[in-house]
């Protein structure tokens, strides 16, 4: 089983399906958009080909490929221990390195993004698929928000706010809903929500866990009385309750993370195809601000920015009913986004080294 497994015959299969599947990705994702052409072509272990024909996504080929590499090891660790195999050996450990990162960039690394129109700027990005309840206090300018992840939310469950002023318990929570209002029914006062909404139905999870709208009714208690707050994921703002005296602002939306830096976006041009509306490419100027310094920087296809540990890729756009057009730009943060360079320069000196090896071992035999 081990010889099969770690035949060249695999290798060569594999090399040629990542082959494919980078080319088939890094295009789709002019047509799909960044996040989108990762799901399906490098984050899946299978998709339809054209809707019908199952193929192999990156995920499935690279487990493969790990296998075959370790198999191919065990079968010639003998062969390495020689010196004059020394430079296989680090090839080999720069292969398996390779294979490390991925599965630490997969599984460690976090994606969100930032949607910006030309002159709005931000030091906070937005997760695509997860989910947070936030509070604040209207109280002058400044603004202090408490959130709280949704991904233990359930029934029954009392959300941890540090907070005297009231509770907030979990009635019911849906990862993906539907909202209703009944226009022609009296309001309850009772019943909060900024845009009347004063039902909540479950929908089964997209695929597209993007598209998943994350719904809840709360019991909130204040001033010994319960009431019911419903919050829905895509509402334009907040449900503004008094308690005790003050306004508080509760909203849920998708969970934000703070940036080291701050990002406005300059200018955002989009180039199409010759009598068609598919773009042809569209790229942002933004200008980063960390401290009181300042530098700008023009991102596109292929050419993201880079600041420690994180990276920063034009994902995509879109277009209001006015015609104003947003920019939304991919915030990757990966601790482990150096240990490919380190792979590719193990794999570089064990080459080196082992062709250095046999040209000696040429040259001594003549």
């Amino acid at each position: 089983m081990i010889k099969f497994l770690s035949s060249s015959r695999i290798t060569v299969a594999c090399l040629f399906l990542l082959f494919i599947l980078t080319f088939w990705g890094t295009i789709a994702q002019v047509h799909q958009g960044l996040y989108a052409a990762q799901e399906r072509y490098f984050n899946s272990f299978f998709f339809l080909a054209a809707g019908f024909m199952p193929f192999p996504g990156a995920q499935l080929v690279l487990w493969v490929f790990f296998v075959n590499l370790i198999c191919s090891i065990i079968l010639t660790f003998k062969k390495y221990t020689q010196w004059t195999n020394s430079g296989l050996l680090i090839i080999h450990f720069g292969l398996i390195l390779y294979f490390v990162a991925a599965f630490l960039i997969f599984h460690v690394s976090r994606e969100s993004n930032v949607h910006l129109a030309e002159g709005e700027m931000t030091n906070v990005s937005t997760s695509y698929q997860d989910w947070e309840l936030a509070y604040w206090k209207e109280d002058g300018k400044d603004r202090q928000v408490t959130a709280f992840d949704t991904k233990d939310f359930k029934p029954g469950f009392q959300i941890p706010f540090e907070n005297k002023d009231f509770t907030l318990t979990v009635d019911q929570f849906y990862s993906n809903s539907d909202a209703y209002n009944d226009p022609s029914a009296k309001k309850d006062p009772d019943i909060f929500n900024a845009t009347r909404i004063n039902m909540l139905t479950p929908k089964p999870n997209s695929k597209e866990k993007e598209q998943n709208i994350a719904g809840g009714a709360f019991d909130l208690s204040f001033d010994h009385k319960s009431h019911t707050l419903f919050l829905y994921g895509v509402e334009p703002k907040a449900t503004s309750v008094t308690i005790a005296g003050r306004n508080y602002d509760f909203i849920l939306r998708h969970k934000r993370f703070p940036l080291p830096f701050t990002i406005r976006l300059d200018h955002f041009k989009a180039e199409f195809h010759p009598g068609t509306d598919v773009a042809k490419s569209y790229e942002s100027l933004v200008t980063i601000t960390t401290g009181s310094l300042e530098r700008q920087v023009r991102i596109y296809m292929n050419n993201p920015l880079r600041y420690k540990d994180y990276t920063v890729y034009q994902a995509s756009y879109d277009t209001d009913s006015t015609g104003k057009q947003y920019s939304t730009l991919a915030v990757v943060k990966n601790f482990a986004r150096f240990l490919p360079y380190i792979a590719c320069f193990a794999v570089f000196f064990g080459l080196a080294l082992h062709f250095l090896i046999q040209a000696f071992l040429t040259k001594a035999k003549v």
